[in-house]
């Protein structure tokens, strides 16, 4: 398994939501930002898409999506001049899950959802990604990641039953197409776990890694696994990665031990081995290291039953 997918299989999307927006020139929506990841598609027409950490607004058009991982102030507008709306304001017009606003001129349709993920197990990954992810629709995007998009706007057009189910079940395809297509970019990660897997030398010492976590790793073996000297390979990991191969490994044996918590008939002195620590006093000092709680703490905190639930 690659560490994509095996980061991205133990995610679990929660408290999804979803509005459909119609809205019609001119027209503008201003946001402070939201908690959790909010993602737009632009389904029908165009707009401008303005985040304040951003240089200069960006034009979307039918097939775009942006999506933003953290709670960014933005503005959406059809066009420059138009007046701007704050968002508590549009919501006071949704009708299920339905929106209309704007001065009846030509009409831009949207889907918004957002959605929540356990910061604990989505941390690796998120710490990958930027802030804000703007998705064109261009020649390279991959036909399965179109069809979700298209079903998506299917579904949202045409609610039946089980409508949310589905709808929430195409957020998770939806964020995972766009991660690899950010992966994938010209412009994508310059740095991070995402850059190192296209790198083959640094992407068979991270497989290695995934792989088995408990193993008794150096900066030796895993240069083996990669094919390359300890030094060149260190330095690499190091500029690539932006730390060091051992600081990587501690961190995702913290993300594995995350996981197993979860499951509340494993115990401490199991999961302790199985991320490579034969001393539970040990494991024990790095988890609160890493996550300000103890495994102990976490697993009583409830927090591991909530996120099994969700």
């Amino acid at each position: 398994m690659d560490p994509l997918t095996d980061i991205l299989a133990g995610l679990r999307i929660r408290t999804a939501s979803y509005t459909r927006l119609d809205a019609t020139a001119p027209w503008g929506i201003k946001s402070p930002g939201e908690r959790g990841i909010n993602f737009v598609l632009v389904l029908r027409g165009s707009a401008l898409l303005s985040v304040d950490d951003a240089a200069q607004p960006v034009a979307l058009c039918g097939g775009d999506v942006f999506i933003m991982l953290e709670a960014l102030p933005y503005r959406l507008i059809d066009r420059e001049d138009s007046a701007l709306i704050d968002c508590v304001e549009v919501e006071k017009l949704r009708v299920d899950n339905a929106i209309k606003i704007g001065g009846g001129g030509a009409l831009t349709t949207f889907v918004s959802g957002a959605f929540e993920l356990d910061a604990l197990e989505a941390r690796p990954l998120l710490k990958a990604l930027p802030s804000l992810l703007c998705l064109k629709l261009d020649a390279h995007r991959s036909l399965a990641f179109q069809s979700v998009l298209e079903m998506l706007a299917l579904e949202t057009e045409s609610p039946g039953m089980g409508s949310q189910a589905v709808v929430s079940r195409l957020f998770e395809l939806l964020f995972v197409h766009a991660v690899r297509a950010y992966a994938l970019q010209a412009d994508g990660p310059g740095q991070g776990w995402l850059a190192a897997l296209a790198d083959r030398h640094l992407a068979r010492a991270l497989q290695a890694m995934h792989a088995e976590p408990a193993e008794d790793w150096t900066v030796e073996s895993l240069a083996r696994s990669a094919g390359m000297s300890r030094s060149g390979f260190a330095a690499r990991f190091k500029s690539v990665v932006g730390q060091t191969p051992l600081d990587y490994l501690t961190q995702w044996r913290m993300y594995c031990a995350v996981r197993l918590l979860q499951q509340q008939d494993i115990a401490l002195a199991d999961v302790s081995r199985q991320v490579g620590y034969e001393s539970v006093a040990a494991f024990n000092r790095v988890f609160r290291r890493e996550t300000a709680m103890t495994p102990g703490a976490f697993r009583k905190s409830g927090a591991a039953r909530r996120h099994s639930e969700a």
